[in-house]
């Protein structure tokens, strides 16, 4: 073979590994390619909460208490905006619903209140075809009034329901190897895995008090059982969550769920790929604006 002929066969075995390499690679990226590139311990800004298209339910748009149902005009909003975001919905990495009430009654009992107000939109939102699995209820009570409740009007005001939908290029997120936070198979942060955790907590810490709503999810590899790795993966974003909780993170405002082997981000055929693939990430789904 001349050396023309070996310079063009080299270069096109180059061109074919470079190809199934970063075919290879594709295939474990997930969540908008953003995981792969992520380094661990690093805070990666989103575009905050400019990415989020509300939505206010009033209250007046339902009725009941121990079983909240929609009104025809709460129902006929609910379409219209499920017609008119359709596919920001459909794109959409959560989609947040949150009840409210003014300051009358207990602070237990507007609890209880706001969430069903909040389930009971939830609820009509799927029969819509929003996602049910993308769908985060939540109940704030009167902890967020945005009016006066020494007025009646005030007070009709803050008796609502907020649907948030939160994109992809809007979270914040920091990724966390869960070897640098945990024993092999276990959910009990390490001393080194706590100081690293507060390490990393005190450099986030404008996001997290600036944080309108906090999710934190577990990933393991796949070695082991499916379900076992399943069960880990939620004790070990409940073992961070109440880490920050107990540094003050408001446990209201917090989610968390666990993936288990399901959302590898390389692969688990070597010790380097099932190491980035056992992590933990905090997530910031909503922000307010700076």
């Amino acid at each position: 073979m001349n050396v023309k002929n070996r310079t063009i066969f080299i270069t096109l075995l180059f061109l074919l590994l470079a190809s199934a390499l970063m075919a290879g690679c594709a295939q474990f990226k997930t969540h908008g390619d953003v995981e792969a590139l992520e380094v661990p311990g690093q805070v990666v800004r989103g575009e905050g909460a400019d990415s989020s298209a509300g939505i206010v339910i009033p209250a007046t748009s339902m009725s009941g208490f121990s079983k909240v149902v929609l009104k025809e005009d709460g129902e006929a909003t609910i379409e219209d905006y499920t017609k008119s975001h359709g596919e920001e919905l459909k794109a959409a990495y959560k989609v947040l619903v949150v009840g409210h009430t003014d300051t009358s009654g207990k602070a237990s009992y507007n609890k209880v209140l706001s969430r069903k107000r909040a389930q009971c939109v939830a609820d009509y939102l799927i029969t819509t075809g929003v996602d049910a699995d993308k769908i985060r209820v939540i109940g704030r009570g009167s902890r967020e009034p945005v009016a006066s409740n020494e007025t009646s009007a005030g007070r009709v005001q803050n008796r609502r329901v907020e649907i948030l939908i939160i994109s992809e290029h809007a979270l914040d997120r920091i990724l966390f190897p869960a070897a640098a936070l945990f024993e092999n198979k276990s959910a009990d942060l390490t001393d080194d895995g706590r100081a690293f955790l507060e390490e990393k907590r005190m450099a986030a810490r404008d996001l997290l008090n600036s944080a309108t709503y906090v999710e934190i999810v577990g990933h393991t590899d796949d070695v082991g059982d499916d379900n076992d790795n399943m069960v880990l993966s939620k004790l070990r974003a409940a073992t961070v969550r109440d880490y920050l909780v107990g540094q003050g993170l408001d446990r209201g405002k917090v989610f968390t769920s666990g993936e288990g082997e399901t959302m590898p981000i390389a692969s688990n055929d070597n010790e380097e790929g099932r190491a980035q693939n056992s992590r933990v990430q905090i997530l910031i789904l909503n922000r307010a604006k700076e």
